[in-house]
């Protein structure tokens, strides 16, 4: 009976977290930019994922460093490297595990602007009112 119920919440578990990724994913999908007929991350892209996101979701964060779309590569990664010394450590242990070039690459420009003394926080990027009202963050449920 124990073992039942362990399955089960350890399935409930996955679930949350898969939920959770998909989530972060719309937010990065509903706050991408385009130009030159590309699909971009912009600084509204980082600024609306990191609204979303706290120290618990930096599991999820570092699985999104490995998602096939490298917009949402890019937007994880720049969004763990505003996160402190909780996001620069998930970089770390990422590395490990990036051998495909894509990743890898991403992986250590973060750790590089990271440690940019000069590197400034999300929070601090100059928004007029328009602009923060353009931002899709997370739903007040999944918050």
């Amino acid at each position: 009976m124990a073992l039942a119920a362990l399955m089960v919440l350890a399935v409930a578990d996955v679930a949350a977290a898969a939920s959770r990724e998909d989530e972060l994913k719309r937010v990065i999908n509903r706050n991408t930019g385009f130009a030159h007929m590309t699909r971009g991350m912009n600084m509204y892209t980082l600024i609306a994922l990191r609204s979303c996101v706290t120290d618990t979701d930096l599991p999820v964060l570092r699985r999104l460093l490995f998602d096939r779309d490298y917009v949402t590569q890019l937007s994880a990664a720049g969004v763990l490297v505003d996160m402190g010394a909780g996001g620069r450590a998930a970089l770390v242990s990422a590395l490990p595990e990036a051998t495909e070039y894509r990743a890898r690459s991403t992986i250590q420009d973060a750790l590089r602007e990271a440690d940019d003394p000069a590197r400034r926080p999300l929070s601090a990027y100059p928004l007029d009112e328009r602009e923060r009202k353009r931002l899709r963050g997370c739903s007040a449920a999944a918050h």
